[in-house]
């Protein structure tokens, strides 16, 4: 059995929401289907776009604290996670961890009934990857 199954989401990060997500819909033909404003108390908000089996996440912070808004005024905008998902995440967390990666600890996702955990970056060639168990 396979830990990883699939690229569930990609994050794009982005100073204006509304303006990106009109953009992707012009440009790509892509449109927003949900919405969601401060998930679990955070600092941002965020629009799904799907495509195929996937989706694209485009994320806008709201606060100038919080791990997104840290990472946000670092990067910019553009490219900012990978997520993939898992059946299992506390065995791919374990599988990990004994391969010698540094992931955080699993934690409610902000879609319903979902759980996410973060490799570092410096355990993926500086790539920020995110896995998500869906129940």
């Amino acid at each position: 059995m396979a830990i990883f199954k699939r690229i569930d989401h990609v994050v794009i990060a982005t100073e204006d929401l509304e303006d990106a997500a009109a953009k992707w819909e012009r440009n790509l033909g892509l449109e927003v289907t949900e919405r969601v404003g401060r998930p679990l108390g955070s600092g941002f908000k965020v629009a799904r776009l799907p495509v195929g089996d996937a989706f694209l996440e485009l994320v806008q912070p709201l606060a100038a604290e919080g791990r997104f808004a840290e990472q946000f005024s670092e990067r910019g905008e553009g490219l900012f996670s990978v997520s993939i998902e898992v059946d299992d995440l506390d065995a791919a967390v374990a599988h990990l961890r004994a391969s010698g990666a540094r992931v955080s600890p699993p934690e409610p996702g902000i879609w319903p009934n979902t759980r996410v955990a973060r490799i570092n970056q410096a355990s993926a060639h500086g790539v920020s990857i995110q896995l998500i168990e869906r129940r």
